[in-house]
């Protein structure tokens, strides 16, 4: 650290304004740059101390006000595009050509930032449950993405019940499977 005297450098004594400069320099490359490293180690700590706070629902809502392009990834299904919607424990993307709910604990998210983009919240069902009781009133075709399943189930929800969900596959075929395996939902986004 920097020391600071009230002795000019050049003999004799130094002026007040001299002397205000000198411990201005002073505490600008002395003391200064201590509270400065100090402030902003504690700057880093609290960031920190946040992330650590943070849930996949928080990157959720962030993705989703950001803009960015998200690839989602479950097993070996990867879909990218952007997060459109989100609510306590999933998430809405849409990518080129289809809309997209995914549970946040089953899935990764590879993210790729942009400069612009982003949404605003607005409208979407606040659970995974309620998510997927829209699709059954709807009665759109999806696709069901499932760690249990060895490929994608496809047909229309027919029941949204209290453990499971209740699939009509196109050959009338029914399927039911736990709603705790059910990681994805996929269907073709209407035209525009």
């Amino acid at each position: 650290m920097t020391g600071f005297s009230t002795t000019s450098p050049h003999g004799g004594d130094p002026s007040d304004e001299q002397i205000l400069a000198d411990l201005a320099r002073y505490l600008r490359q002395g003391i200064g740059q201590e509270w400065r490293a100090e402030l902003e180690a504690a700057e880093i700590e609290i960031h920190q101390h946040r992330l650590r706070g943070r849930t996949m629902r928080d990157v959720a809502e962030m993705l989703l006000h950001r803009g960015d392009l998200v690839t989602l990834q479950t097993g070996t299904l990867h879909l990218t595009g952007e997060v459109m919607g989100s609510g306590r424990d999933y998430l809405t993307m849409n990518t080129e050509n289809l809309c997209v709910d995914a549970r946040l604990d089953r899935i990764s998210l590879r993210v790729a930032r942009r400069t612009a983009g982003g949404a605003e919240a607005r409208g979407a069902a606040p659970t995974w449950r309620a998510r997927l009781t829209e699709l059954e009133m709807t009665q759109e075709a999806v696709e069901l993405y499932a760690p249990s399943l060895p490929e994608p189930r496809k047909g229309r929800i027919r029941v949204v019940s209290m453990d499971h969900l209740w699939l009509v596959e196109p050959t009338g075929t029914d399927c039911y499977l736990p709603l705790e395996e059910l990681a994805v939902v996929i269907r073709p986004l209407p035209l525009r």
